[in-house]
Formats: C-alpha cells, sequence, structure tokens
C-alpha cells in the first residue's frame, strides 16, 4: 500500500489522515510574530486557522515530515531552528506532533490548495475560529510557555 493509501485507510478507522502527522508555527526571530495559515475549504475542518502540516509517510520522523509539508504547503525551505512543542495523542492512537519553526524574518510563503491564506500575528492575537489541534496547542501550558518566550526574546532585539 502506497501512503495516500495508508493516509485513506487510517481516516476510515480513526477519523484522521494519517496515523500520525506533525505541524507548526513559525516565528520571525526579527519580529516576533508567528505565521499561522488559514485552512481551505478542500480540507477536514475548513476555514478555521490551524498549523502547517500533514501525515507522516512512510520512514518520516516527525521532523523529517514538518520540514516537507512546509516546503509543500509554503515553499520555506530555511529553518533556524525545529522546537519540539505539545504531542497530541488521540484515543484512537492518533498522534500530532507540534513543533515552532524559527525563521531569520517574516516572509511570504508560496501558498498551495491547503492554505486559502496566512497571518503574522502578535503572540496572544490568534485568529478565529481555530482549529481543533491549533486549540489544543494553545491550551497546552509548556508549549505557550516556549512561544511566549521566544516572542518575547525577539522585542528585546535592538
Amino acid at each position: 500500500m502506497d501512503d495516500r493509501e495508508n493516509h485513506m485507510a487510517a481516516l476510515r478507522q480513526t477519523g484522521f489522515w494519517g496515523r500520525a502527522a506533525a505541524g507548526c508555527l513559525i516565528m520571525a526571530e526579527e519580529t516576533g510574530r508567528i505565521l499561522i495559515p488559514h485552512r481551505s475549504e478542500h480540507c477536514q475542518q475548513p476555514n478555521t486557522w490551524g498549523t502547517w502540516g500533514g501525515a507522516l509517510d512512510h520512514g518520516e520522523t516527525p521532523v523529517d515530515a514538518v520540514l516537507r509539508e512546509l516546503s509543500e504547503e509554503a515553499g520555506f525551505h530555511a529553518p533556524v531552528e525545529t522546537i519540539p512543542l505539545y504531542v497530541f495523542r488521540h484515543e484512537s492512537g492518533f498522534q500530532y506532533h507540534n513543533f515552532l519553526i524559527m525563521t531569520v524574518r517574516e516572509f511570504e510563503p508560496a501558498i498551495n490548495w491547503e492554505t486559502q491564506a496566512f497571518a503574522w500575528t502578535e503572540f496572544g492575537n490568534w485568529p478565529e475560529p481555530a482549529h481543533f489541534g491549533l486549540t489544543a496547542l494553545l491550551a497546552h501550558d509548556e508549549s505557550l510557555a516556549i512561544l511566549e518566550q521566544k516572542a518575547l526574546a525577539a522585542a528585546k532585539r535592538p
């Protein structure tokens, strides 16, 4: 079975595309602002603000998957740092690995069909409606503290 067939089988069994997935928010070191995608009508949970990401393909680690997804969904290839955040675990066994991807400066992503818009936002100024995964990530105290600490560090730069 190829990756697409495996992801479809997982969707039928668990309600999630794939058995595991990875995604991220992107923060610019220069501004501390966070790049958040707005999901298109062609995705599950359409018209919500979420993370950049998708299912792990066969043999991929969560880091490999998130970097591949960033390339596919945002045309982004230049992370400075990849910081693990909250891992969502569903009773079905599905896991979603969240990361914070640091980049030097803000950029305009080259979006594909999965994203209908994007926004660079200040920490705490989260767009609505949020995808349930983004809501869970932002409710995770340790992950939120990392995001805030990185945003504050950027604000202190000359």
